[in-house]
């Protein structure tokens, strides 16, 4: 489990600075799209990175000592925004959890070892339906679901099945299966 907070603060620390200084989440929104999207390796100082950079390369790590091992997923807390969970996503692409295809017109080619799994924040359930069509229509988060057959869990606090039933109508017209 990784706090939303947590995964922009690891993206600002280890992405180049654009990413820091980016005003609007549309331009966060590309700066991490392009970045989970790049062919070639994410570049490695070998230091120690944040702490949420580090959950995602033990992952990695115990994936590659235990190749049959399944990761599950991982919960970001406190989703408020679509640059949320393209962070996480870019977190994964540092650590070898997710590689994207050949294109980024086309999925087939991609694999992603964990799930990422959104826990919106209760003040920012009115605005999850925008948040998930958001990554449901970004190239790389289509991708990653792509890998993981096209199935998206969320998780929403007790008494929220009216947002869950209104996120699985939603989640239906893009193709891609929701489960709490």
């Amino acid at each position: 489990m990784e706090s939303a907070a947590d995964v922009q603060a690891a993206c600002r620390e280890l992405l180049p600075s654009s990413y820091a200084t980016a005003r609007r989440e549309t331009e966060r929104w590309s700066l991490l799209t392009r970045g989970c999207l790049q062919r070639w390796p994410v570049e490695r100082s070998g230091e120690p990175g944040p702490a949420a950079a580090e959950r995602f390369d033990e992952i990695a790590l115990s994936l590659l000592l235990d190749p049959a091992a399944q990761p599950g997923s991982l919960i970001v807390t406190g989703v408020e925004q679509p640059s949320d969970m393209l962070c996480a996503l870019w977190l994964a692409r540092r650590s070898g959890l997710f590689l994207p295809a050949a294109t980024a017109r086309c999925a087939t080619g991609s694999r992603s070892r964990v799930g990422l799994v959104p826990a919106f924040k209760p003040a920012a359930l009115p605005h999850a339906s925008y948040t998930l069509a958001t990554l449901y229509a970004n190239a790389a988060y289509k991708q990653h679901l792509a890998a993981r057959g096209n199935a998206q869990r969320v998780q929403l606090e007790a008494g929220a099945g009216e947002v869950h039933e209104r996120l699985a109508r939603q989640a239906r017209s893009w193709g891609v299966e929701l489960s709490a």
